[in-house]
Parts: C-alpha cells; structure tokens; sequence
C-alpha cells in the first residue's frame, strides 16, 4: 500500500493532523489537473527558494524544511508548501547533507517566529549533478524526521534542472506526482554562457551545468595558408627537384666512357 493510501485509508487522525476536520483552502492557477486523491502542491514562490538556494551550490549538497500544512477543497485533501526554510549550518558535501543540532535550532527559532500557525510538512536537498531519486541515507533521513504520511520530501538537481517529490514507507522510496500554485513566475534560468570550443574542454566534472543547452561560437577560417604549411611545401618541392636532377645524372653517367687512366688508377 503506497504512503497515499495510507493516509486515505485513516478515517480521522493521521501523524497529528484530523483529516475530518481539514481547514478549506481555494487553490489558483494551478498548473494541472486536482484529483480526489491526496495531492501534494508547490506555490511557485516556495519553489523559486528552493531553486536559488540549489543554484548558490552546484557542488555540495544544500537541504531545508518545506512549511505548510494539509487541507480540503471541493476535490478533496491535499498538502500545500507554502514556504521553506533553508537549513542553515548543515553539514554537506558532495554526496551527502545531514541536519544538524544548529540546524534544528535554526529552523525551530524560524517557525516560531514567522510561521506559528503552520507545520513542517517535509524537507528538501538537492543532487548536484547526480539526478532526482531517494538514496538509503535520504530514505534514512526521511524516516528519522519527517515520517508522517502526509510528509514530502523534494529533491532537486541544480546542473540539470530537474526536480522530484517523493515520501518513503517501510524503507521504501515512493515517487509523489505533485501540482504548482502559480502565486508568482517562475523563476527563469540562469542564461547560458556562450563559450568557445577551448572552454568547453577545460570544463571538469565538477563544473556547473546550465539548464539550457550550451552554444558554442567557432571563428572564421582564415583564406590565407599558414606560414608553417608553406615553409614545408617549399621544402618538400626543393627535395623533389634535387632527387629528380640527382636521378637524371645517375643515368646520363651511365652512357659515359671512364677515361683510361682512371681504369689503371683503380687497378693499381
């Protein structure tokens, strides 16, 4: 049974939250269709965050907290990410982030103050260069603080632009389809440089990524002939000459009659 129906199959009570008692909340502009099945549901504005906070490493690892809370509509429950909290002081690196006690304090001191009437609905963190999936530690993780049924986890891979939503059960990841609220543009991509042939391949693995293709300008190929190619055809021109008169008196010495004393010069 996925971590969906999980949360449908509870009539009331489900990880602290009375799903017969939602508060209603009209959603706008969404960007795909409602179902009556429990959905999870990005405002563009709490996706624009993630992205900048994601774009700031494209080496290491960089994690925060999705805030929110769950709600009805006239289709049916759903979960709503209002706003993030970057994890501030976490430890990363470029195949892992964990949360620290500095980063719980951080985030807590956070919801304290600017959210006290919503929840922590989920995390996110990001794979740089190593695209959108749940690894054993993010299950881990997952699991470990943010459990709940109704909790998400998202992660994003700034090199590639790509992102996912996903909840884990009994160990297992599970890939969440999840909806944007547009309450303001999305954020647009940061512009492709336009590179050489030269610095393309001086790139490392380690480079960032754009997430549009890169254009690469050539320069105009020159009508002249390069110096060097000239020198070497003059050279192998002269060469030919000298081999060919070198030939051509082999043969004509051949028709010529050895003076008598040179004969007797060598037989002495």
């Amino acid at each position: 049974m996925g971590v969906m129906q999980t949360v449908e199959s509870e009539s009331d009570l489900s990880g602290g939250v009375d799903f017969a008692h939602l508060p209603r909340r009209e959603l706008i502009k969404l960007g795909g269709p409602r179902t009556a099945s429990f959905q999870v549901i990005f405002r563009q504005s709490a996706l624009n965050r993630i992205h900048l906070h994601g774009d700031s490493s494209p080496r290491a690892e960089v994690c925060g907290i999705l805030v929110g809370d769950v709600y009805r509509d006239d289709t049916g429950p759903f979960l709503l990410v209002e706003h993030v909290i970057e994890g501030q002081s976490a430890a990363s690196s470029a195949g892992q982030v964990t949360f620290t006690a500095d980063t719980w304090q951080h985030i807590q001191v956070l919801m304290d103050k600017q959210y006290p009437d919503l929840r922590i609905v989920g995390w996110y963190h990001t794979h740089p260069g190593h695209g959108v999936f749940l690894s054993e530690m993010d299950v881990f993780v997952h699991e470990s603080f943010f459990g709940l049924p109704w909790q998400a986890a998202l992660v994003y891979d700034p090199r590639s632009g790509e992102e996912g939503v996903f909840n884990a059960l009994h160990g297992r990841p599970e890939h969440l389809y999840h909806l944007v609220e547009t309450d303001e543009p999305a954020t647009a991509p940061p512009p492709s440089p336009v590179l050489s042939p030269a610095a393309a391949e001086s790139q490392t693995p380690d480079s960032p990524r754009p997430r549009t293709p890169v254009m690469y300008t050539r320069k105009p190929r020159r009508s002249t002939i390069p110096i060097g190619r000239c020198v070497l055809g003059v050279i192998g021109i002269a060469l030919f000459v000298i081999m060919g008169g070198l030939l051509g008196l082999l043969i004509r010495m051949q028709h010529l009659q050895i003076p008598y004393w040179i004969q007797n010069m060598a037989h002495k």
